[in-house]
């Protein structure tokens, strides 16, 4: 079997990437956030800042069918516009690391660039409104003002970029293994649930050999 490795996708203020690293850090294993921009720069020729601005946002209208699970298009190719080949770029970078070894990717749609891979626990993190308004402003230490807007924009841009790119809901409860609402959970739970799924599975496929 390959590698176990937990896809971890969020919206904007659920503590989706501290959940991620503190995650790993129980498990003994890396997380791979920021990561994927540098090695995916590297990898396309283009910019940490394009890509990372690219990363969440739609740059152009022109779409190749991308599908789950590897075989992406060559993302040097010149007449593919620079934001396909940073996903292009990401998406290998992605099935790279995910077969080097266990680990936890947070965003990037791992969840589809991931496909059916045999070990992928796939998590969706939510809360509602309030709470995610709550942690922008006492963990993130962003400014009041326009806060509320700016949860809802890059949601917005979130789901467009994913529809885009993947053809598929974000969201979607159908596409994850795993939803939580970390209103509920809180960032410490979170974690708790999503590490007991993990030794739970990788001990029922101990038994099974």
């Amino acid at each position: 079997m390959k590698p176990y490795v937990i896809s971890i996708s969020r919206e904007y203020g659920s503590g989706g990437r501290l959940i991620g690293k503190q995650l790993a850090q129980q498990l003994g294993i890396p997380c791979y956030d920021r990561t994927i921009i540098q090695k995916a720069a590297e990898k396309s020729g283009l910019s940490p800042d394009f890509i990372a601005r690219a990363g969440e946002r739609l740059r152009g209208r022109f779409r190749l069918p991308v599908p789950a699970g590897g075989g992406n298009p060559a993302f040097s190719d010149q007449s593919v516009p620079a934001s396909q080949q940073a996903f292009f770029a990401q998406s290998e970078v992605i099935l790279e690391l995910a077969d080097q070894g266990p680990c936890v990717i947070v965003g990037r749609c791992s969840d589809y660039v991931l496909g059916d891979r045999p070990g992928c626990l796939k998590v969706f993190l939510w809360a509602d409104l309030d709470s995610r308004v709550r942690r922008c402003l006492e963990e993130y230490h962003l400014p009041p003002a326009g806060v509320e807007q700016r949860i809802r924009q890059t949601d917005r841009d979130r789901s467009s970029y994913y529809a885009h790119y993947t053809g598929r809901t974000w969201g979607d409860m159908r596409n994850f293994d795993l939803t939580l609402n970390t209103a509920v959970t809180g960032v410490d739970g979170a974690v708790e649930v999503i590490a007991a799924l993990v030794k739970a599975r990788l001990s029922g496929q101990e038994g099974a050999e």
